[in-house]
C-alpha cells in the first residue's frame, strides 16, 4: 500500500523474490539484512509522499519514482496481473527495463 492504494499484490515468497513495483523494491532495499555490516546505511526512498487531501490524477508514487515517465503523470495505474497470483499497478516493466505495452 502507498498513499491508500495497493501497488503490488503477490504471495509473500514471490513478492520478496521478484518485486515488480519500484516502491516494493525501495521498501525491500530499506530492510536490514542479517549478517551484513551494520555500519552500512539503509536505503531510503527519496522525495515526499503525495498530499492525501488532493484527489489523485496520476500515479501516487510518481513524485518519488526513478522510472516515472509521461503516462505516469497522466493516468492512475490499476492492478494488473503479470503472472498468476502476482499483480502490480505500474506502467513501467521492471523486468524489461522499459514501459509496459
Amino acid at each position: 500500500m502507498y498513499a491508500g492504494t495497493s501497488l503490488e499484490d503477490a504471495h509473500v515468497d514471490d513478492l520478496f523474490e521478484t518485486p515488480l513495483h519500484p516502491y516494493t523494491i525501495g521498501l525491500l532495499d530499506a530492510l536490514p539484512r542479517m549478517g551484513e555490516d551494520h555500519s552500512r546505511r539503509l536505503a531510503s526512498i527519496e522525495g515526499s509522499p503525495p498530499d492525501l487531501l488532493e484527489k489523485p490524477r496520476h500515479c501516487q508514487f510518481a513524485f518519488r519514482c526513478n522510472y516515472a515517465f509521461e503516462k505516469c503523470w497522466n493516468e492512475i495505474p490499476l492492478l494488473n496481473e503479470i503472472t498468476q497470483g502476482h499483480s502490480v499497478a505500474c506502467f513501467y516493466d521492471m523486468e524489461k527495463g522499459a514501459p509496459r505495452k
